[in-house]
């Protein structure tokens, strides 16, 4: 296939089926067969759909003669597609979106429709959502940024000040921030190099970091393949750095993949010592072995392990990180699906993570450092995991964290950045000593 359009609409039928866009898009580009421009304005138009998807169902209900849930799934791909197009496409005049729209309508076997999908894009382009009468509050917030109202509610409970903000900031492109391989090359030195292959870089808000424009691929940069950095959040290498990692320690990376973590924290060491990087899932360990490899860090040693499990081999640790799994919601503005959970299963996983950093802390010699941190915004598993640790463990103590942007909350010692700026994610930092 190599029509975006038909190619785009395509991917988001198969995302109403179930998984990760990310993955339904990669499995769309493979069987894509047009060239680069193409495939750029097929990921723009997926991707921006299922982001807003949420305001666009909103608006095309309310020029339709029934709910978008009953339709052909093939129009109602159409109709969303279209609509994104129409409404958040610079480059893409609404008549175009429109009669593009009804052309694929045409292509993709549903004729018959063609007229509906003519008016109701027509109509719903025009819409103004300021003038839209909202049940509460909340279903402003959930149509506006399309987001679920768990999500929403969850948000402005813990955010009242902020949480529109961040609801702003979502929708904003995410800084491309690299790791600089300290072990090969300096900051200053890489950047000459990126410019060498057209990329421009700037100095990243966390020590040895660059922020990149117009990278495009970083994986086709001959500055890739040669291992002198890699991809990683600013926020990301602040818990790193939090860690405080010295030559010559013995680190644990508990929950490790895709190895981001493990690669600076091995950095961090510059050959000296070791970190044991482990993961709960084999096909992931891989990945981490994979980038090991190609920063040639010979001070790392992977496994697949379960961080909720003691494991004797660990024991005596100068460090620990545990950034555990949770509900992602800093990332909203890098994973489109994460916008629309339900939010179930929280008290779970909640049980989960304070696990893990209950049998990390058993790792940590007196006098060493545990860092647990998260992506996501919900205090439940934030600071009040963090607060029940402490409570339960009074062998350790809070730190406070160096290097925290203004704009990061902060409760104690414990730090919440918001993502507001499009530097970094939004990420929550707990940094603790071992006293005996």
């Amino acid at each position: 296939m190599s029509d975006p359009r038909r190619a785009a609409a395509a991917a988001l039928i198969k995302q109403e089926q179930g998984g990760y866009a990310n993955l339904v898009l990669a499995h769309a580009l493979e069987r894509f067969e047009g060239d680069g421009r193409d495939r750029a304005f097929l990921s723009a138009i997926f991707y921006g759909t299922v982001e807003r998807m949420a305001t666009i169902d909103y608006l095309l209900n309310l020029f339709l003669s029934r709910p978008l849930p009953q339709m052909d799934r093939t129009v109602r791909a159409v109709l969303r597609s279209g609509l994104y197009q129409a409404r958040w496409m610079d480059g893409v005049p609404v008549h175009a979106a429109v009669s593009e729209s009804v052309a694929l309508c045409r292509r993709m076997g549903k004729a018959g429709a063609a007229g509906m999908v003519n008016a109701v894009l027509r109509r719903a382009a025009a819409a103004d959502l300021a003038v839209c009468a909202f049940r509460d509050e909340l279903e402003r917030l959930c149509v506006l940024y399309s987001v679920s109202r768990p999500v929403a509610q969850l948000l402005s409970r813990a955010y009242p000040q902020q949480a529109e903000a961040i609801l702003t900031a979502s929708f904003r492109r995410p800084a491309v921030c690299v790791r600089v391989n300290r072990l090969k090359i300096g900051p200053e030195q890489l950047a000459c190099i990126l410019a060498e292959e057209g990329v421009l870089s700037a100095p990243g808000p966390v020590t040895d970091s660059l922020v990149l424009e117009n990278a495009g691929d970083v994986t086709k940069l001959r500055a890739f393949a040669k291992g002198l950095f890699h991809v990683q959040g600013a926020a990301s290498q602040l818990a790193c750095a939090a860690l405080g990692a010295q030559p010559g320690w013995k680190v644990a990376d508990l929950c490790a993949a895709p190895g981001g973590k493990t690669a600076t924290l091995a950095q961090h060491l510059q050959g000296q010592g070791v970190v044991y990087s482990r993961d709960v899932r084999a096909g992931r360990v891989g990945l981490i072995r994979q980038l090991v490899r190609r920063l040639g860090l010979e001070n790392v040693r992977t496994a697949c392990a379960d961080a909720a499990e003691y494991d004797d081999a660990l024991a005596g640790c100068d460090g620990v990180l545990c950034d555990v799994p949770c509900s992602g919601l800093g990332t909203l503005a890098k994973k489109p699906d994460e916008r629309y959970k339900d939010l179930q299963g929280l008290m779970q996983l909640q049980a989960l993570q304070l696990r893990i950093l209950t049998v990390g802390a058993r790792y940590v010699r007196p006098g060493g450092r545990l860092v647990y941190s998260t992506c996501t915004l919900n205090p439940g598993e934030n600071q009040e995991i963090a607060e029940e640790f402490l409570r339960s463990h009074p062998e350790f103590r809070a730190l406070p964290l160096e290097g925290a942007p203004a704009s990061a909350c902060k409760t104690g010692e414990f730090v919440t950045l918001l993502p507001l700026d499009g530097l970094t994610d939004g990420f929550f930092i707990a940094s603790f000593e071992r006293l005996w």
